[in-house]
């Protein structure tokens, strides 16, 4: 399967950026799925698939950086539907965001593990303020996991162990991180591939604030083949 960036950021784009958003596919082209879709990240989806021809959408969390381009998505949808509501697997809370997904367009459900299409997609606990999940994605012979947004979590090493690609949330620089934060380091992205075993390491969630280079020295001190997610990047799993 392929993996395509479409927002690499969070909390809040880059100028020119987006928050996050991943588009991944079947080496068939039958089977697109959607993993979160934050700030700026529908354009970019736009210009590789419309939104009628996806399987499905994953969202990690119910935070706005990884949904809030879901709501002009309906109206892409009501223009121009597919046969059925699009299945979009979220969290249950918080309910109120939750609601904002509710349309004609979107048929909800929690996260349960499931096949969407040809992909296998199953879920652990993130340790996040709000209700959400780490997704690993099966497919094609490869397997895909990404972090969403979470701290340290003991199950994420053994749910990523030997993926094909870790897709990790590095919102933290090592100096800014403590075990009451929301999110991985770069240098525990690091640690935590190393750790699994992941084929590849790739970092997202990267907040303006912070050189992303310097980031992404820290993860290559336990995992040197470490690279950033890039916006419009495609990538074999």
């Amino acid at each position: 399967m392929y993996l395509t960036i479409l927002g690499n950021n969070g909390p809040f784009p880059a100028p020119g950026g987006a928050c996050s958003g991943y588009l991944l596919e079947s080496d068939s082209g039958r089977t697109r799925l959607l993993i979160d879709l934050g700030a700026g990240a529908l354009s970019r989806l736009m210009g590789l698939a419309e939104p009628r021809t996806l399987s499905g959408v994953v969202v990690s969390h119910l935070h706005y950086d990884h949904i809030c381009d879901l709501l002009p998505m309906q109206y892409a949808l009501q223009f121009s539907p597919g046969k059925r509501p699009l299945p979009v697997f979220a969290p249950l809370r918080p309910e109120r965001v939750r609601a904002l997904l509710e349309c004609p367009y979107y048929d909800l459900f929690a996260h349960e593990d499931t096949d969407v299409g040809e992909m296998r997609v199953s879920f652990i606990p993130a340790a996040h303020p709000v209700e959400g999940s780490s997704v690993r994605v099966e497919c094609d012979g490869a397997a895909l996991v990404f972090t969403g947004d979470t701290n340290r979590n003991p199950a994420l090493e053994l749910f990523a162990d030997r993926c094909d690609l870790l897709l990790a949330d590095a919102g933290l620089s090592r100096a800014d991180w403590d075990e009451k934060k929301p999110h991985l380091s770069a240098a525990l992205c690091g640690e935590t591939a190393r750790d699994a075993r992941a084929g590849a390491l790739l970092l997202t969630h990267l907040n303006p604030i912070y050189d992303p280079q310097a980031l992404l020295l820290e993860a290559r001190e336990a995992y040197p083949a470490a690279r950033l997610a890039v916006p419009g990047e495609r990538c074999r799993v």
